[in-house]
């Protein structure tokens, strides 16, 4: 409990400097209200019921705002058909007692474009707004994508500076946009939450009045670029940063027209803001189960809802197959995980051609194309924070996705 409760602090600290002073740009709001039982200010957001709290960012920091698309893309009702016991700790677990046991408040199995279970909890509904935390990264990488094909990118070999020559450290010397999308910017950063002296603790303390791009000038080289993959969410802040200024539009306004409408997201969808009103690219979007669904199924459909093409298939495939020996899952001497990496998407221990976006406290799209299966789960469990707990979950809906083979 002492462990996890310095995870929640140090937590709480970083987001909460990163976002102070508030002073936002035009547009912006700080919506919802407490209670009057309920603390205020950012730090409530990790105190008292987290699942209530990840419902509502709003009502803790500063957001934007992406609409309900005209066009919303209905999956239909539940069929209640899934069957599956499969492994959880050393234990044989249906699918409702591993929502117990894990903590989770929404998951979603979908099979061959059917919802085959669908489970929420923990005051969890279909219509709530739950923070995705890194599951961002994959939303914010698909725009990348978009952003190339559009030629406002022109090209993943391109060095970082050019389109932000603000990073005059020699830290991102030879850096290219590939290396930042691949966490191999050969960046130093140790985003260890309970280590006091961990980057993204000093990060708190420097974040404002330094911007990011200031901050990050800053941070040391640890390895050549592009040799070694370390994940850094300071990376992703970076692409954020990027799609801004080589699309010209807010993240918020770029991806409402370019992914969130034409993917028929049914709800709204909201952006967490820093104190410069910048989206919090490395993850601070907000959305309902089903929505995040779409990401995955558009994956698993090659960029394509229906007969439009949203994204490149050619992105597609290349954004959640790993390319490089550094990125490859297993234990690796090229990585610092054992999971896999490529665009803002990881790869399982086991690679069965699957992949997922996954965030903190235990957030994931998990996607298994040869079994057509795309799994949401959402929730605020703080085991999440145990790595072997955390790596269990994802063996869990592997396990779950490779017995769909009907």
């Amino acid at each position: 409990m002492i462990k996890t409760n310095r995870v929640i602090q140090a937590l709480s600290a970083a987001i909460i400097t990163a976002l102070a002073p508030l002073s936002f740009a035009q547009g912006v709001t700080i919506g919802g209200t407490a209670s009057d039982s309920e603390a205020t200010g950012v730090m409530a957001l990790f105190s008292g019921d987290r699942y209530e709290n990840f419902r509502h960012m709003e009502r803790f920091v500063p957001t934007s705002a992406m609409t309900a698309s005209p066009q919303p893309w209905k999956l239909g009702e539940n069929s209640a058909s899934l069957r599956f016991v499969g492994e959880m700790d050393g234990e044989p677990m249906d699918v409702n007692a591993f929502v117990e046991h894990s903590g989770t408040s929404s998951l979603l199995v979908i099979h061959d474009g059917k919802v085959i279970y669908e489970h929420y909890g923990h005051g969890d509904t279909a219509d709530s707004l739950h923070i995705s935390f890194s599951v961002a990264k994959s939303f914010t990488s698909t725009l990348v994508g978009i952003a190339l094909a559009e030629g406002a990118i022109e090209s993943l070999d391109d060095p970082i500076r050019k389109y932000l020559p603000e990073l005059t450290s020699a830290t991102f010397d030879d850096v290219t946009v590939k290396h930042i999308l691949q966490m191999s910017s050969g960046v130093r950063f140790n985003e260890t939450y309970t280590d006091p002296n961990s980057d993204i603790n000093r990060m708190t303390a420097m974040v404002p009045p330094m911007s990011y791009l200031e901050y990050i000038n800053t941070l040391g080289r640890a390895q050549a670029p592009g040799k070694f993959n370390h994940y850094a969410s300071i990376n992703t802040q970076l692409l954020g940063l990027l799609l801004a200024r080589t699309t010209g539009e807010t993240m918020t306004d770029y991806m409402q027209e370019k992914l969130w409408h034409p993917l028929g997201m049914e709800s709204q969808g909201l952006w967490m803001l820093d104190a410069q009103g910048h989206e919090f690219a490395m993850g601070g979007l907000a959305a309902t189960a089903r929505d995040y669904a779409k990401l995955g199924l558009l994956y698993l459909d090659h960029g394509k809802r229906g007969d439009k093409q949203i994204v490149p298939a050619s992105w597609v495939k290349a954004a959640v197959t790993p390319d490089e020996p550094h990125l490859m899952p297993g234990k690796n001497p090229g990585s610092s995980n054992t999971s896999g990496y490529q665009y803002q998407w990881w790869t399982p221990r086991d690679w069965d051609g699957d992949f997922l976006a996954r965030g903190i406290w235990g957030q994931s799209i998990y996607v298994h194309p040869g079994n057509r299966v795309v799994i949401v789960r959402l929730a605020a469990n703080a085991r999440n924070f145990e790595p072997a707990h955390k790596l269990a979950n994802i063996d869990y809906l592997q396990d779950l996705a490779q017995s769909l083979t009907d």
